[in-house]
């Protein structure tokens, strides 16, 4: 897509080019097309070599890296989301369809419901009654989906700008690995930007009533009990255990075979191997240690 094709009275291209995909800027995808609104961020985008074009102020135009195609406007997080819902709508830009493809094997009930296209399910699955698989999905072999689970929702984006809400469409995807288990009532978003996908990896098993959010990836032999929530962007690696009503907060990074107990509510990131509880969690042994001294 050339820049001066979504020229507007909003945005005004300065130096046109070419971009195939949105991200944020550490995303550094091929062909990405980014926004800078500060100038905190110019050092970043400089090390981004793969960015081809940006929406930013005009204070800031002479800072940009040379090569780039350059859109100015007064808002740019706001003209760059409205170019992407409108982009995320156009099959020339996402994409043409896939007729969905489902595994012989796999039993799929007849109440559940897969969309008809975008969809990949491989051998022996098993969906169950009242299950939603929307677009966008990759189902590997061997997994099973309990009843009520929604399968790449929409995620859950909102610019605000004043009194304006601007919603982000969501046209990522899920990849859900072999051998995962997705008990009763579980939701998981797909990812926000297009070529994106919020992913389980094989052999992690996820409880009734958990929500993934847009992005998450999880890594593999998790396990993840009832009513937890991890947010958009974190990433868990393997082995690890969320207790139940735990809650992990956006663009974390929890270490492989870390241990999140009960009702946790974490919002830095968790070291391999390190045991956290509370609100807001700490180490393990602190927060006993503080219970104790309480009592």
């Amino acid at each position: 897509m050339k820049l001066r094709q979504i020229e507007n009275e909003s945005v005004r291209m300065l130096v046109d080019g070419e971009f195939s995909c949105f991200g944020n800027i550490d995303q550094n995808k091929p062909g990405q097309m980014a926004f800078v609104e500060s100038a905190k961020y110019i050092p970043l985008l400089k090390t981004c070599s793969n960015i081809a074009c940006v929406i930013t102020r005009d204070e800031l135009v002479q800072l940009m890296p040379k090569g780039m195609g350059v859109m100015v406007s007064e808002q740019p997080r706001k003209s760059y989301y409205e170019i992407h819902n409108r982009l995320a709508k156009e099959a020339d830009f996402c994409g043409r369809p896939a007729k969905t493809v489902i595994g012989d094997s796999s039993d799929i009930h007849p109440r559940a419901y897969v969309a008809e296209k975008n969809v990949r399910i491989g051998e022996r699955c098993s969906i169950a009654p009242n299950v939603s698989i929307l677009e966008n999905t990759i189902i590997e072999d061997d997994v099973i989906i309990r009843a009520g689970s929604v399968i790449s929702s929409e995620g859950f984006r909102f610019e605000r700008f004043g009194e304006e809400i601007l919603p982000v469409l969501h046209v990522g995807g899920v990849h859900i690995h072999k051998g995962v288990e997705i008990q009763a009532n579980t939701c998981v978003d797909r990812a926000k930007f297009g070529g994106d996908y919020t992913e389980i990896g094989e052999s992690t098993k996820i409880d009734n009533l958990v929500h993934i959010a847009h992005n998450a990836v999880i890594g593999k032999r998790c396990l993840i009990a009832a009513c937890a929530i991890v947010a958009g962007s974190t990433i868990v690696e393997d082995d690890v255990w969320i207790g139940p009503n735990a809650t992990i907060s956006n663009k974390l990074k929890v270490g492989k075979g870390a241990f999140i107990t009960m009702g946790a509510v974490v919002t830095r990131s968790v070291s391999p191997y390190e045991k956290v509880s509370g609100n807001f969690a700490v180490d393990h042994a602190k927060f006993m240690d503080f219970i104790k001294s309480i009592r």
